[in-house]
């Protein structure tokens, strides 16, 4: 590749103009020659960017994908638990294995926010650092209260479904 300089000084505006001129003309390479390198490495890139979103979409159900085709099989992914984090055709699953119960709900329905907060005051109080308080009330240990509950968002209470884990006597039928 030869380069050619010449510079001229213009007559009228005194300065000095550089013009450079880069190879001859069979020298010069084609654009597309020139970007081919470049051309492979937006391929792979292109490639890897739209595996990794399929991935992300998939894992985080986007657009409701996820659930879309596992309602081609629900059978296989009722059976690999799958619809624990994903809803099968408009159905969810709650499963607590150390309760010993799992059952299934519709997907919209919503999970009861007041037992969620009275387990998260119990672990915060399990996990403290501060002392007991003096005046503390023992709590009653025959109340049984629901481990988990769902219903219609914006309901009553009327309709719902709920789990209450209680020890069964020996001579129970």
């Amino acid at each position: 590749m030869a380069l050619q300089s010449s510079s001229f000084i213009s007559n009228n505006t005194l300065k000095r103009i550089n013009i450079t001129q880069c190879c001859s003309s069979r020298e010069q390479q084609q654009p597309a020659e020139q970007f081919a390198p470049l051309a492979n490495r937006f391929q792979r890139r292109l490639l890897l960017g739209i595996g990794s979103a399929s991935l992300v979409a998939l894992g985080a159900n986007f657009a409701g994908i996820t659930s879309f085709l596992l309602a081609f099989s629900p059978e296989n992914g009722r059976n690999l638990k799958l619809d624990v984090l994903y809803p099968i055709r408009g159905y969810s699953r709650c499963l607590d294995t150390n309760q010993g119960f799992e059952f299934i709900y519709p997907a919209n329905w919503v999970g009861d926010q007041t037992l969620l907060y009275r387990a998260a005051k119990k672990r915060e109080a399990e996990l403290s650092l501060d002392p007991p308080a003096l005046n503390a009330t023992p709590k009653r240990s025959n109340v049984s209260e629901p481990i988990v509950a769902f219903g219609p968002p914006g309901s009553t209470g009327e309709l719902n479904v709920s789990v209450i884990v209680s020890p069964v006597s020996q001579d129970f039928s």
